[in-house]
């Protein structure tokens, strides 16, 4: 466990610079998870950001609610010193998901986006995260489903038969485990985002460039320029327009710690219909 969480430092840290400038999901997702924060009548003092990486979502909630402190929470030193050039007033913490140092009862609203599927103790994280919250609460977070990197997992299929990219938890896990740990009535949801690119090369650097090429529990595959030709002549290519898809399976959850009273007689909005 400890050497995944060391390979995934690593990466992070060695991407924290070029991050931003590839990041084009990861923003967009970020952006889909406030719409569905901007519907919920909250208004919190005190938010947590698991995962913040450069700090894009923390720089969002902190416009979006302007009189409250954010915590930026990441693995990656790196990753927090970017964060800081956007956003220095802002408490940062360096530390991973699955050891969070915080007291219970202290945040109003934690968040997490892209972040989820490289932890490997899901249910831990989840029991951390209720007892963090105050009594009214709320947890919102992104993560990524099967389905993301399908186009990627096909190609290196014709190459050999090993793993090359991560398997990713579907969202009933999630799902099961909120429940498990006492959150009230979780909303999970998922939708498909395709970014199409021009080249192979585009493709591999989009996931290279933001740490997404990791895969845990696995050593760094190389490849000489036979392979790789055969990766790129085998990757699906969209006809329509001749450039290459990359799937991502977004999943979304939301959870209160306990149904706060001002919502207990307003209709709740599932994501799928926002």
């Amino acid at each position: 466990m400890k050497s995944n969480k060391n390979k995934i430092k690593h990466s992070f840290d060695n991407k924290a610079f070029s991050y931003d400038d590839y990041a084009i999901v990861q923003k967009e997702v970020s952006n889909r998870l406030l719409e569905r924060l901007s519907v919920i009548k909250i208004q919190p003092e005190n938010i947590l950001d698991i995962g913040c990486g450069t700090g894009n979502l923390s720089k969002m909630l902190s416009d979006l609610f302007p009189n409250a402190t954010l915590n930026c929470l990441d693995i990656s030193f790196n990753m927090l010193t970017e964060s800081y050039k956007k956003n220095s007033n802002f408490n940062f913490i360096l530390s991973d998901a699955e050891n969070m140092p915080f007291k219970n009862n202290k945040f109003d609203l934690i968040v997490s986006s892209f972040t989820l599927h490289w932890c490997d103790e899901i249910e831990k994280i989840f029991f951390d995260i209720h007892r963090f919250l105050k009594r009214d609460g709320l947890f919102l977070f992104t993560t990524v489903g099967p389905s993301t990197l399908d186009e990627l997992r096909k190609a290196y299929s014709f190459i050999d038969k090993e793993p090359h990219t991560n398997n990713f938890s579907d969202m009933h896990l999630y799902g099961d485990s909120l429940l498990k740990f006492g959150f009230h009535d979780p909303v999970m949801d998922t939708e498909k985002i395709v970014i199409e690119y021009e080249s192979f090369q585009d493709v591999l650097n989009s996931l290279k460039k933001t740490g997404a090429n990791t895969v845990i529990g696995q050593q760094p595959k190389f490849f000489n320029k036979s392979s790789y030709q055969q990766l790129s002549e085998n990757y699906p290519i969209n006809t329509a327009n001749n450039r290459l898809p990359v799937t991502y399976e977004m999943i979304y959850g939301i959870a209160w710690k306990n149904l706060p009273n001002s919502i207990e007689n307003t209709e709740v909005i599932p994501i799928k219909k926002i």
